[in-house]
């Protein structure tokens, strides 16, 4: 019933220029009306629409019910505009969404190549039966044709988008929003200024609705730009009912507003596409986030791990010993040994807290820590593995302690993986030297200088990036990590081979030192 109701409202108002009092007029919005209806209600609800379009002949052009001219036309009509449905549905796999520039070219070449069919069908009954000439069946057909086109293309899409509940969320923001309003009262001042004109000139004065149209669009998407186009169309068929207004000055202006319909709907798939295209970068940045915290975990918990492990062997072993006299001298060892399986689990549950804090939500736990404490932790937890390589770790000493406000357990992440790489990349019974001075800034340089390779300038520029790494077996995340946890201080890292290859940390202090 609500359809019947909107259908008769809307055929009374576009009821203009007819010929020999048919559905043939410049404007023909129920055509749109009737296809969003059996597209979203189903085609079996076609019967009721051929009683609806029966009754509204009957009510507004008093037209016979039961004559041949209304009976086989509205049974054309609704067939025709029926198949319209079917193929949009078949096409789109559903109610059209108009999510693309595919969809939209899809709806706009079946209203083009539908609204032809119907018009050729529907004319050419009404020359056959005698309800037109045959001389007027080129202008009529044409005038039809234009007439179900642009209902197609300017409220069919507007129609569509309000039924989905997503675009309907867009147009409520769309209304909630200044810029919307500032946008249509140009709009509405660029109407009165085109169609108070005469006639005859509204044409050549037309095309400032263009631009006003396309900025709706760019700035509100497809909601924006139908919607516009909708305003547009009603004041411009109200201007041309006016008397001694010829048809054929309706359907001239009727072709340029289709080609700003056009306009306007390619702009706004445009920006809905790139809106569309933001989204899914932000979830695909969240599944790199989600990613990089997994290698980057994988990465940081090697280390303790295995430590963990090769102390949970030596304590396994240190049990297994029999002899009262040698377990009782091995006890002292056994709970050093179990004392650093408990300091090494703690440090992973250190390193998962603030991995997952720093990459869900790049905070951190700062308190105040000394600099020459924090690379001393960071060392002794990598002496091991510098003796395993046989290359010797040296830190020079401070003059007086340095303080820093940082996140403690992101910078000793960080420093660990600078130091770890210095020992890799450092030569059999290589140095890796840590050393520290301070700029002119008052931040403290941290510098980790080691024997290996100098890197060349390509590798000196992409060291930093994500995944790049020239170990067989490495994730490549080491230094991209390290970085962002260092910058998340306040700090920076840098690369230099001038005059000795090195890293450098710097982070910022108000504590003067001499070095």
């Amino acid at each position: 019933m609500l359809f019947s109701l909107a259908y008769v409202c809307v055929d009374w108002l576009s009821f203009i220029h007819p010929m020999g009092q048919l559905n043939i007029t410049p404007w023909n919005p129920p055509a749109a009306v009737q296809v969003l209806f059996l597209t979203w209600a189903g085609l079996l609800w076609a019967p009721w629409v051929f009683i609806t379009i029966g009754f509204a002949d009957w009510l507004i052009r008093d037209s016979v019910i039961f004559s041949s001219s209304v009976l086989i036309g509205n049974a054309i009509l609704i067939g025709c505009y029926a198949i319209i449905s079917y193929v949009l549905i078949k096409l789109m796999k559903g109610v059209p969404r108009l999510q693309n520039r595919v969809e939209v070219f899809k709806l706009s070449l079946v209203s083009v190549i539908g609204a032809a069919i119907t018009a050729i069908l529907y004319v050419g009954l009404q020359t056959l039966i005698g309800k037109l000439g045959k001389d007027d069946f080129l202008e009529a057909s044409y005038r039809f044709f234009v007439g179900d086109l642009l209902g197609l293309i300017v409220v069919l899409p507007l129609a569509l988008l309000f039924i989905n509940p997503f675009r309907r969320e867009q147009f409520k923001q769309m209304f909630l929003s200044y810029s919307f309003w500032l946008l249509f009262l140009g709009l509405l001042i660029c109407e009165y200024l085109v169609f108070s004109l005469p006639i005859e000139m509204q044409m050549k004065y037309f095309f400032p609705l263009f631009f006003v149209v396309g900025l709706i669009g760019a700035a509100h998407s497809l909601p924006g730009s139908t919607f516009a186009a909708a305003v547009v169309q009603v004041p411009l068929v109200i201007s041309f009912t006016q008397v001694g207004v010829l048809p054929s000055d309706l359907i001239d202006m009727q072709i340029v507003m289709f080609t700003l319909s056009m306009t306007g709907l390619l702009i706004g798939t445009v920006v809905d596409e790139r809106l569309n295209t933001q989204e899914k970068l932000k979830e695909t940045l969240q599944l790199v986030a989600a990613g990089e915290l997994a290698g980057s975990l994988a990465h940081e918990l090697h280390q303790p791990m295995s430590a963990i492990n090769t102390y949970a062997e030596s304590a396994l072993l240190l049990s297994s010993i029999e002899s009262k006299e040698v377990n009782q001298k091995n006890k002292d060892r056994l709970r050093q040994t179990l004392d650093q399986i408990i300091k090494e689990s703690i440090r992973a549950s250190e390193i998962v807290r603030g991995l997952r804090s720093f990459f869900i939500g790049g905070t951190s736990n700062i308190k105040e820590a000394e600099v020459e404490r924090l690379v001393i932790d960071t060392v002794s937890q990598l002496e091991n593995y510098a003796q395993k390589l046989s290359v010797q770790i040296k830190v020079e000493k401070l003059n007086e302690p340095v303080s820093v406000m940082v996140d403690i357990t992101q910078v000793k992440t960080a420093l660990g993986n600078l130091i770890k790489n210095a020992i890799e990349s450092a030569n059999s019974n290589g140095v890796v030297e840590v050393m520290f001075t301070l700029d002119k800034q008052q931040r403290i340089e941290i510098s980790i200088f080691d024997t290996g390779k100098t890197l060349d300038t390509y590798e000196s520029e992409i060291i930093f990036k994500p995944f790049y790494s020239d170990k067989k077996d490495g994730l490549g995340l080491g230094l991209s990590i390290s970085k962002s946890l260092i910058e998340n201080n306040d700090g920076s890292i840098t690369y230099r081979s001038n005059p000795r290859k090195c890293f450098v940390v710097s982070l910022p202090t108000g504590n003067k030192i001499d070095v």
